[in-house]
């Protein structure tokens, strides 16, 4: 039971947006669109999503926003036939209270010369965590926080409808685990090793091409960045705190835009790969590769109102046989049902289909105002009893709604 504890809690906290724990989309334009970016110029937000569209725009442009993200996370135990015959009786549903976040976003654009332009942007892109304190103990009083942070300066530079952008992203994370389990002699005791934080060094590419005067193409590549939070929590039941290597995963895309002549209406669609089976932690319990497909378009309503619509899929990484492989961690092996337990239940990032939508109003010549929301419908996971390993079923839903918005300028 203390190991099934250990995985639920361990990269609980990290789940916070929801292609995996990548958030679909960074911006409130992006985001209203399904998470598009890499085939459609949009702006600052590019700095993130594709810096060779950096060189599109023009002048000196700024964005500050924030998204307020909302899940709502449950989990409970159901009932259990122990060996002994002593039966289990089965838990309440419980929810997470770590059901709110704030997510900032802060991006700049500004033309170097007719052809050399540069970007530099902050963005929030994981910050979630679960909380089960005085709640059924099978749950462990579980508590978690990850802040995820990346700083990306980039390039971009043009010839004639050819784009090419790079980009440095230096990420900050910050992950703190805390539950109270049995340790190595049978005693309850709070296993948290505090606060640990790292700091991970990546690159960007990206491409942009406008053909046939209307249509656009992207393709964008960021390289894994490595992290290792150290000291972080007692795995091994020892007393000593052990350290956890959670590295972000590479991802690579293309995409198709359209934009309208008459700059009345535009719509894209990109596909992208994450690359969770290559990622330090993720790999060890079983995650696959995940394709997403982002759709999404907008409408000049009228003179100053955008109207904004979108759509995101991408199966769960979790799904398969892989996610109830053995696997070792702080230096504790664990057998493949833990590995599932931890999967389900530890960290509910199965959600695949979100729905945005969102709005734009120029309140001045140089000032606009974005919306947008997500909602991802819930998504329920159960593991049946086993047994053999004294475990009862357990299940676990999530259900995601989020807030974004945006103010921008341009000088």
């Amino acid at each position: 039971m203390k190991r099934v504890v250990f995985l639920s809690v361990l990269v609980a906290s990290t789940m916070y947006a929801t292609n995996g724990d990548n958030m679909i989309g960074i911006g409130a334009e992006s985001r209203a669109m399904g998470g598009l970016g890499i085939a459609l110029p949009l702006g600052t937000d590019s700095a993130y999503s594709n810096p060779a569209w950096v060189s599109d725009s023009k002048g000196f442009n700024f964005s500050f926003g924030a998204t307020v993200f909302m899940p709502k996370v449950h989990a409970k135990a159901g009932p259990a036939q122990m060996p002994n015959g002593q039966g289990i009786p089965a838990s309440a549903n419980v929810k997470s209270a770590a059901d709110l976040s704030l997510i900032p976003s802060v991006s700049i654009t500004n033309n170097i010369t007719d052809n050399l332009s540069y970007g530099v942007g902050m963005f929030g892109v994981s910050g979630m965590g679960v909380d089960y304190r005085n709640e059924d103990p099978r749950l462990a009083n579980m508590r978690t926080a990850l802040q995820y942070m990346r700083f990306v300066p980039s390039l971009s530079y043009k010839m004639d409808d050819l784009h090419i952008g790079v980009g440095v992203t230096l990420a900050y994370g910050a992950l703190s685990m805390a539950a109270i389990t049995p340790d190595s002699k049978g005693n309850r005791a709070q296993r948290s090793g505090g606060l640990s934080e790292d700091f991970g060094v990546g690159a960007q590419l990206g491409l942009g091409y406008r053909f046939a005067k209307e249509f656009t193409f992207g393709a964008f590549y960021q390289s894994q960045i490595n992290t290792e939070y150290e000291k972080l929590f007692d795995f091994t039941g020892d007393g000593k705190y052990n350290d956890l290597k959670l590295s972000q995963p590479a991802e690579a895309g293309v995409g198709l835009g359209y934009e309208a002549d008459c700059g009345c209406y535009k719509f894209g669609i990109d596909y992208k790969r994450i690359l969770w089976s290559k990622a330090d932690g993720y790999d060890a319990f079983g995650w696959d590769d995940q394709d997403v497909i982002a759709v999404g378009g907008s409408y000049v309503v009228q003179d100053g109102l955008t109207l904004r619509a979108g759509y995101n899929y991408a199966p769960s990484p979790l799904d398969g046989k892989k996610n109830f492989s053995p696997a070792t961690i702080g230096g504790a092996s664990f057998p493949g049902a833990f590995v599932g337990f931890f999967n389900t239940l530890g960290f509910p990032a199965y959600t695949d289909t979100h729905y945005t939508l969102g709005l734009a109003y120029n309140v001045s010549n140089t000032t606009s105002v974005d919306i947008a929301y997500t909602y991802a419908p819930e998504v329920t996971e159960t593991i049946p009893s086993k047994i053999d390993m004294q475990l009862p079923s357990y299940e676990a839903s999530n259900e995601q709604s989020a807030i974004t918005m945006a103010v921008k300028y341009k000088f």
